[in-house]
């Protein structure tokens, strides 16, 4: 038995309208063919009244029907923002004093911002003025991620957080303990405001610091126009480049999106580090295991005394330079 073949449904709107509302629409969309025709059907009939004897009247006539729908639609539009209006006053709430609000000190000025019109969840907080919070000076709006648990603000200034120099303005995240702090009292995430010596470099001014653990590795990711010293290649890593490091000051791998070339001893590596859709790291192409760095050759070089395509893997002995084929699967993942 052959299938009944779909109903085909007519085009356009369905939306139980009559014809003159989807009409009304057309005028008032296409206003820059409706206006000027309204106005010179009103000219024509003002000025055409001799010639054209009674039916001037239709062209008034047909001026008015192109021009009615725009007092309809401003008088719609009016009502719809003090619509929007109203609801905005209703998920909001302006501080006259100084409070305490979900555990955060705040100034009276401040405007909260909610999701729904109890006001039991909070969305956004905006500041009259700097103001300390948590431990650190910001301004602007603060914003709760509540996936996370997480506040997000921007520091009013340049300011040393948990011992680190953080530039401002840039942002700052913090939960309802303190400037995102671990047991140890240090800060997260910062883009330095001034050189810094951590863990054995010396980071230049911009480079963003993501704290590390003895479970995780730290994260350095240098700014665009700086690179930096590695004294355990030997070599120096180029601007934009994100160095792990772990926590006793182990280089642990370099990674960028953008693949730059690191040389360590004569051989030219490429630091490609592979994301994910979503944009997460799955893939280092250079890292440090044991003695050993593993990497992509960034371009073709002899190895084993033939000559090798980029990308092919490769293992450099630190101690002895020797070179090898780092064969299969040599990846590291995340």
């Amino acid at each position: 038995m052959n299938p009944e073949p779909p109903i085909r449904r007519p085009a356009g709107p369905r939306l139980g309208l009559p014809w003159w509302f989807w009409l009304g629409y057309a005028d008032v969309k296409y206003w820059f063919v409706t206006v000027p025709t309204a106005i010179a059907l009103v000219l024509i009939g003002w000025y055409g009244a001799d010639w054209l004897h009674g039916l001037h009247f239709v062209a008034f006539g047909a001026a008015t029907l192109l021009a009615l729908p725009f007092p309809l639609a401003g008088a719609l539009f009016v009502l719809q923002s003090i619509r929007i209006a109203a609801r905005t006053r209703a998920l909001q709430r302006l501080l006259d004093r100084d409070e305490i609000v979900a555990g955060i000190a705040l100034p009276a000025g401040s405007t909260i911002r909610f999701s729904d019109e109890a006001h039991t969840s909070l969305v956004s907080i905006d500041l009259p003025h700097a103001a300390e919070i948590r431990g650190a000076l910001v301004a602007g709006r603060l914003e709760w991620a509540h996936a996370r648990k997480i506040w997000s603000g921007t520091l009013a200034r340049d300011q040393d957080l948990g011992g680190l120099p953080c530039r401002g303005p840039d942002s700052v995240e913090f939960d309802h303990h303190s400037i995102e702090f671990d047991d140890q009292g240090i800060v997260q995430r910062c883009q330095l405001a001034r050189e810094h010596e951590l863990l054995g470099l010396t980071l230049p001014r911009g480079t963003t610091v993501y704290r590390g653990s003895e479970r995780k590795p730290w994260r350095f990711r240098l700014p665009p126009n700086a690179g930096v010293a590695i004294p355990a290649l030997a070599t120096r890593a180029p601007p934009g480049v994100t160095l792990s490091v772990a926590n006793d000051g182990r280089l642990v791998e370099i990674g960028s999106g953008h693949g730059q070339t690191i040389v360590v001893r004569g051989v030219p590596l490429t630091s490609m580090l592979y994301v994910d859709v979503d944009g997460y790291p799955f893939a280092a192409s250079l890292y440090v295991s044991g003695n050993d760095v593993v990497a992509a050759l960034a371009e073709p070089f002899v190895v084993a005394g033939e000559m090798q395509p980029a990308d092919t893997g490769v293992r450099i002995d630190l101690t002895t330079g020797d070179i090898s084929l780092a064969g299969k699967n040599w990846w590291r993942t995340q």
